[in-house]
């Protein structure tokens, strides 16, 4: 098993080098140097930014020289980083674990425990009250 505090470290090494890739970005934003930015958007590392962001950096990099637009969504989303390292977390995943119930055996239907059994086409305000019962 690794060690918690080995990982939680290589952890942090990983949001500082995510942490100077967006710089070179945002370098490469500010000198409107649309081929680094290009070049950068091409790495491996930027399948971690958020899908908007991406969509920004590109459509800024095709932007001309004199446009006007900031990267309003990646100043955000780099914000958003410095202030998770200053923290002391790390790098977030791509994709949260999620904790499935094991699949069902052939032919078993599975209810919740509060479903009362009714017909598959009755609708929930449709129910009798206890009165005439």
């Amino acid at each position: 098993m690794t060690d918690p505090v080995a990982r939680t470290r290589r952890g942090v090494n990983a949001l500082r080098s995510f942490l100077r890739y967006l710089e070179e970005i945002e370098e490469a934003l500010l000198r409107r140097d649309a081929m680094r930015v290009t070049a950068l958007m091409r790495k491996r590392t930027a399948t971690h930014l958020p899908r908007d962001v991406r969509e920004e950096l590109l459509l800024l990099s095709r932007a001309p020289r004199d446009s006007l637009r900031a990267p309003v969504r990646f100043l955000r989303f780099q914000h958003r980083m410095r202030e998770l390292a200053r923290g002391g977390e790390a790098l977030p995943t791509a994709q949260t674990e999620l904790n499935f119930e094991p699949p069902a055996a052939f032919g078993v239907i599975r209810r919740r425990p509060d479903e009362s059994e009714r017909p598959a086409a009755c609708d929930p305000s449709d129910e009798p009250s206890n009165s005439n019962w």
